[in-house]
């Protein structure tokens, strides 16, 4: 009997011994499209918010708490979204960074909503995804605001005919973002005069695309696409005109057109968020470490994405141990990114500080 109380005890110990141990990691998802023509932000994405994930874990975790983070690829569909959403959930995370894209947010965002689970986004604009008080958070700026501007500058540039080119296989986004550039351009004075929808998986497509949109013989063209797709676009219209003034959406604005642009792109204009030429001691120690371990330099989405992240760290840091993390997310205020504040509205809203562009010689310069 005194050898089995003597066990018993010894058995206490180490169940209590257990108990004070590791405290259980925090698990975070993180949705992006890591393969096909718009992979680029979606890697660049990946990569800012594996820095700020192990960052962080060097400083301590959060609240003790080491975070371990899921990745999904979300194909660049609507229904990869919805899958890659599912999956995460069934792996218990507790928060989810992404997607790019709006055609995958399409779908991801019933299922975040359903479960309640908090999403933020480096760069879905569509309006689709404004003003909706649910559990998707969106960092940047939205289709709107981004299309104005661009409507603007044309109207400032003396442009009065514009024609756009659109990825159709991401309309959510690129309709969102026409319409909205039409609305402004012709309150402004201005007339869209062409509008073509494209498929970058159709052979000619491009070349196609070139053709219909100089026989508007628009004063400029605008190309509402990836990096990979504005460069090939690019490329086309200036094998037949070499003086039209072209510009890309926010969305091209990757390292993919510098790279596979070659000097068909010299003088294309975009709309940055982000200043890559940063030399604050914050910035740039964040730009040399991910260069050092990614061999690239970081892009918009990078620096949206790892903003993002650290917004998701500070509300899981300052939630109380009943409340949700979507009340503790409406409750932040401002939080500090890498070089801008992140602030939502009531709807989850936030918005980014824009800036024109345009590629000198293989580098994007402020205009």
């Amino acid at each position: 009997m005194r050898q089995f109380a003597t066990l018993s005890a010894v058995m206490m110990l180490l169940l209590q011994l257990a108990a004070c141990g590791e405290p259980e990691v925090v698990r975070l998802g993180f949705i992006g499209g890591l393969e096909g023509r718009a992979s680029d932000i979606g890697i660049a994405s990946r990569n800012a918010v594996q820095m700020a994930v192990d960052d962080k874990n060097k400083a301590g975790g959060i609240n003790g708490r080491q975070i371990q983070l899921l990745v999904r690829d979300d194909h660049g569909t609507l229904e990869g979204g919805a899958e890659a959403a599912q999956s995460l959930i069934s792996e218990g995370v507790e928060a989810i960074i992404g997607p790019n894209l709006s055609v995958v947010a399409g779908g991801m965002v019933p299922v975040v909503n359903e479960a309640k689970i908090v999403s933020i986004t480096p760069t879905v604009s569509s309006l689709a995804f404004v003003g909706n008080n649910d559990h998707f958070y969106r960092i940047g700026s939205s289709t709107r605001q981004y299309a104005e501007a661009y409507a603007q500058y044309s109207i400032d540039a003396g442009h009065r005919k514009m024609a756009t080119a659109l990825d159709g296989r991401n309309a959510l986004f690129s309709l969102s973002w026409q319409g909205e550039f039409e609305r402004a351009f012709t309150e402004l004075g201005g007339t869209l005069v062409a509008s073509v929808q494209f498929d970058s998986t159709i052979s000619g497509e491009f070349s196609r695309t070139a053709v219909t949109l100089l026989a508007s013989k628009p004063d400029a063209i605008i190309f509402i696409s990836n990096g990979v797709d504005a460069a090939q676009l690019t490329q086309q219209v200036r094998k037949r005109n070499r003086d039209i003034e072209l510009m890309a959406a926010e969305w091209a604005a990757s390292e993919s057109l510098l790279t596979l642009g070659g000097s068909a792109i010299e003088g294309l204009l975009l709309l940055q968020t982000y200043d890559r030429y940063d030399e604050t001691a914050h910035y740039v120690a964040f730009r040399d470490a991910y260069k050092a371990r990614f061999r690239s330099d970081p892009g918009f989405s990078s620096i949206a994405a790892y903003d993002g992240a650290t917004v998701l760290f500070s509300a899981l840091q300052q939630k109380g141990e009943e409340e949700s993390i979507k009340s503790a997310m409406d409750a932040l205020g401002t939080t500090q990114g890498l070089q801008q504040k992140v602030t939502f509205d009531e709807y989850g809203d936030s918005a980014r500080q824009l800036v024109f562009v345009t590629v000198q010689k293989g580098k994007f310069i402020r205009k």
